[in-house]
């Protein structure tokens, strides 16, 4: 008889459930991965710091580690202390990107035109819609920051339910 493997479960649940986190608290997600990400930094700063002046007896002109430990310290408890400005700092990345690519696509589409290319018009819509979302990122920054949650979340929802699946197919 078949039977389930239950170490094996408690990944693909999780996933779903960090999935379903995502898709329906989109924002509390976001708060919580910048405070995560402001943590991460503080404590690879601070480990920098006590590595260079501890172990290393440095000063600021003889580490190149220090300044940097001592900047990653202070960005990383600025993003604790304040983890909206890096929502918007990630629709801010999103946008630029979006109009790059969108700019890009556009410019494609009329240079294929004058080659006489007869798909011409896919890369001009595609760029359109990109400098369009661009610009939507650009006015709605938080926004931006939850689509991609959402997104995200998503994807971890239907990547947990395919393992699921495959695992309960794939019982010993």
């Amino acid at each position: 008889m078949k039977h389930i493997r239950w170490d094996m479960l408690a990944l693909p649940l999780a996933g779903i459930a960090l999935g379903l986190f995502l898709i329906f608290r989109p924002f509390s997600a976001t708060a919580a991965l910048c405070s995560l990400v402001g943590w991460l930094l503080l404590l690879a700063g601070g480990i920098g710091i006590v590595n260079a002046l501890a172990f290393q007896r440095a000063t600021w002109l003889s580490s190149p580690l220090l300044p940097f430990s001592v900047a990653g310290a202070i960005i990383g408890l600025f993003f604790i202390l304040s983890p909206n400005m890096l929502v918007s700092l990630v629709g801010v990345i999103v946008c630029v990107f979006l109009l790059v690519t969108g700019m890009t696509n556009v410019q494609a589409g009329i240079q294929r035109r004058r080659w006489g290319d007869r798909a011409w018009w896919l890369p001009l819509i595609v760029g359109v819609l990109c400098v369009g979302l661009g610009l939507y990122t650009l006015f709605a920054p938080g926004a931006t920051a939850a689509f991609i949650m959402r997104l995200v979340g998503v994807m971890m929802l239907c990547s947990g339910l395919v393992n699921l699946l495959n695992m309960l197919d794939w019982r010993e």
